[in-house]
């Protein structure tokens, strides 16, 4: 099979492969362990988090600020104006008066809410910047109006990390208990230098999404080898392969950062609809995606909540990991929609996709 007519493939898979590979996925995902496990685990403790009583949860985010070296002062909640926690970081190079608003929230915080901290850190005579905490997320549009602005957002997934780092393990005691007594497995440790990292997907709904991978330098596809998905599982050197049915993500990358190709300095990550299934799919049931990313044994797993899907798009770019001067891998979340699908996304990144041949 010729590169282009691989890449037409995107438009006109093999009904019987896609049909074996959606059936091995369904069986692993509904194996007894799959919905337990480290997604369950994640999910159980941000519900820890939303079942804390609201003066408990801020006084355990004051408690986060002194661990970080912090002077801390809880606010009367009559006169807070906007502001739960105050704080003074002393740290010579970033230090200075911060005020702090948490929302424990199940749902992604209003831009809005981010507008109104803003106004209150103006309005405010002593603080010189401003952090919003909450067990939920944030939208792209929330994430935009703070760009440049001196505000942080902190979402659920990060303040999980944040607590465990600095030592409240406490807090998250009754996940780990509540898996051992189900007799979950432990996983097994990852050694960065043994195997790649894996790079999950996760998603809320029953549509099933496909997700692919094109490895770049700059915005130019390096081959069309070098893009990933469900008709070609893997770039040449094996350096990043489609796993289907990992654990208990709906999608899995295994990615060889270190073994990407010399000239490769990008590395963006698509999501799809499964037209081929499901003609009329959409990316509207792609709800609560998290981007998850685990590099080793000694790293916690580090977690990108993302916005949701549209109806208007087929495809949608979620990021890009980009490698610095150093060689050193970084992700940034860069939603793009693509009403014209993957065939589309692959497109703008300089693949070309052969028309279907006329049957004779």
């Amino acid at each position: 099979m010729s590169r282009s007519r691989k890449l037409h493939r995107l438009s006109s898979p093999d009904t019987a492969e896609r049909r074996a590979q959606r059936m091995l996925f369904r069986h692993l995902r509904d194996d007894t362990n799959a919905n337990r496990g480290r997604m369950a685990r994640r999910v159980r403790e941000l519900q820890l988090l939303l079942e804390m009583d609201p003066i408990e949860f801020e006084g355990l985010i004051a408690r986060l600020m002194e661990s970080m070296g912090m002077k801390v002062e809880l606010t009367a909640r009559s006169k807070d104006g906007g502001v739960d926690v105050r704080g003074i970081d002393t740290d010579p190079f970033r230090g200075g008066n911060v005020i702090v608003q948490v929302k424990r929230y199940r749902d992604t915080v209003t831009p809005s809410a981010v507008r109104d901290l803003y106004g209150t850190l103006q309005h405010d005579g002593a603080a010189t910047k401003a952090v919003l905490v909450t067990t939920s997320k944030f939208g792209p549009s929330s994430h935009q109006f703070v760009s440049g602005k001196p505000i942080t957002l902190i979402n659920g997934a990060e303040l999980v990390g944040l607590l465990k780092h600095h030592g409240f393990h406490e807090i998250f005691a009754p996940a780990y208990e509540e898996a051992a007594g189900a007799g979950v497995e432990q996983q097994p440790a990852i050694e960065v230098a043994a195997e790649p990292s894996r790079l999950l997907l996760h998603w809320t709904g029953e549509e099933e999404y496909d997700i692919a991978a094109l490895v770049c330098q700059g915005n130019r596809a390096l081959s069309d080898d070098h893009l990933v998905f469900y008709n070609n599982a893997s770039t040449p050197d094996g350096s990043v392969r489609l796993v289907t049915g990992y654990d208990d993500a709906n999608a899995c990358l295994m990615v060889d950062f270190e073994a990407l190709p010399a000239e490769a300095d990008r590395l963006v990550i698509i999501a799809a609809a499964d037209t081929e299934n499901h003609p009329d799919a959409t990316m509207a049931g792609f709800g609560g995606p998290a981007l998850i990313l685990e590099a080793g044994a000694d790293q916690d797993a580090a977690i990108v909540h993302l916005a949701d899907g549209a109806e208007s798009n087929i495809a949608m770019r979620l990021g890009r990991f980009d490698r610095d001067d150093a060689g050193d891998w970084d992700f940034t979340p860069a939603l793009a929609g693509y009403p014209g699908g993957l065939r589309q996304a692959v497109v703008a990144y300089g693949l070309e996709v052969a028309d279907e041949e006329p049957v004779a």
